[in-house]
């Protein structure tokens, strides 16, 4: 595949010297995929400048030439930003999100969620059904992280370590899971409900749960498709 520049101009460098560029920032420190890639775009468009300028001037130099125009701060600019932007982006993704599952056209899941709760703890039996209940949202919340690793379980071979995204949000998805679980296992064990109120709180922390994995797997995969089509970029 040829590599494309920002503004998706085909560039003339060659695959050995884009990853000269890639081996060049990775050995700054920043090789996650989001920034690698913002980097890599910005690099190879003013590294090919240069070299259209002044045809015989060296290739790594040129990479030096192109580095020390970003500032003192170099790529740290760019990283400064994509975190900046993560933060803004997966906020306004979680808002949105939430608003469709419980507002929107998704709020029918949300519905056969709560149903499928219900269900659930019918069949939980009446003694001891905290410490049950407890253990069911446990195991589920391992059932909902395996998930979502299996369902991309080449990009997260590939990219998880890479990708500030897929890694923060798969941490969520099982954070999340393990805290819902905690909290409800302490209402129980420490009895702060009533046995009466079990029922409800169990099929309330496994709708919350649900959807809240739901909305991460929906980041996640948002995750993937950007962090692709700007790796097969330069591929």
């Amino acid at each position: 595949m040829k590599p494309i520049s920002q503004n998706d101009k085909p560039i003339s460098l060659s695959t050995e010297q884009i990853a000269a560029i890639k081996a060049f920032i990775n050995k700054r420190g920043f090789n996650t995929i989001e920034v690698e890639m913002e980097a890599l775009d910005h690099m190879a468009s003013k590294v090919e400048a240069l070299l259209e300028e002044k045809p015989d001037m060296n290739f790594d130099l040129a990479i030096t030439k192109a580095h020390v125009d970003l500032g003192i701060f170099g790529f740290a600019t760019f990283e400064e930003a994509i975190n900046s932007g993560y933060t803004a982006s997966l906020r306004k993704t979680r808002n949105s999100e939430l608003k469709s599952y419980l507002f929107g056209s998704k709020a029918l899941i949300t519905l056969a969620i709560i149903a499928i709760a219900f269900s659930i703890e019918k069949v939980i039996p009446t003694q001891n059904s905290g410490e049950i209940a407890a253990i069911s949202l446990y195991s589920y919340g391992s059932i909902l992280l395996l998930i979502s690793v299996f369902a991309n379980i080449k990009v997260y071979r590939k990219w998880r370590k890479k990708s500030i995204i897929i890694r923060n949000v798969s941490m969520t998805v099982g954070g999340s899971a393990y805290l819902m679980g905690q909290l409800f296992h302490m209402i129980t064990g420490f009895n702060l409900l009533s046995q009466a109120f079990i029922p409800m709180v169990f099929i309330a922390t496994f709708s919350i749960m649900t959807v809240s994995a739901l909305i991460s797997f929906t980041i996640i995969r948002n995750a993937i498709k950007s962090s692709k089509e700007k790796y097969l970029k330069y591929a």
